[in-house]
């Protein structure tokens, strides 16, 4: 066998075993991840994978990295299609674009999301794997917060550190625990828009 089709079957297996631990992820979620259910779902064996992806820990590294991946930039594709499509912009505008604390439950990426990031606490691969996407991501957020300033009514303006201090850090999933106790989507929506609106506030004051 050629060294091109050697490594043509290594890439092979490489990408089923990503595909049957995938499967396996969507099956029995993270910590229900089985390498022997996942070896043979992909037609090879246990030290096949390990000598792909080291351990378990590898594996999961690669897998969880690559669908945080997938999330992230759906995100902000999603985000800045939103956006690009008004030609003006109000902050009511832009705080409807955010996902709501009654939703954040229905949405399984969003609870993915979170179970990666607890993942990540004890991997170090996948931690490092996972700031290099941020990294990368982060100045698409920017120009996100580009465009909302650029399209937003004279006179008003957007403090984009709410983007980066508030909503990158929190995790409405924890809200949907709270049952009745927790924050409403009108509340929800009602305190993003006074928020962002802040800098406007201290402006006006005589």
């Amino acid at each position: 066998m050629s060294s091109t089709k050697s490594g043509s079957h290594t890439s092979d297996l490489a990408d089923r075993i990503r595909d049957s631990a995938r499967e396996d992820i969507r099956l029995f979620g993270i910590l229900g991840l089985r390498v022997t259910r996942v070896a043979k779902r992909a037609h090879c064996s246990v030290t096949q994978i390990y000598r792909h992806f080291e351990d378990r820990d590898g594996l999961l590294a690669e897998v969880l990295a690559q669908i945080f991946e997938e999330i992230a930039t759906s995100n902000i594709e999603s985000t800045l299609a939103a956006l690009t499509s008004k030609s003006s912009l109000t902050i009511e505008d832009v705080v409807d674009i955010l996902p709501m604390p009654s939703k954040v439950t229905e949405r399984e990426e969003s609870l993915l999301r979170s179970q990666i990031l607890a993942v990540a606490t004890v991997n170090p691969d996948l931690r490092d794997r996972l700031a290099a996407i941020a990294q990368r991501i982060y100045p698409r957020w920017v120009e996100a917060c580009e465009i909302v300033e650029g399209r937003l009514p004279p006179g008003q303006s957007f403090d984009r550190r709410v983007v980066f201090m508030v909503l990158m850090n929190s995790n409405l999933f924890y809200n949907s625990l709270l049952d009745d106790k927790g924050v409403t989507d009108d509340e929800y929506r009602n305190f993003m828009i006074e928020v962002f609106s802040l800098r406007n506030a201290f402006t006006e004051q005589p």
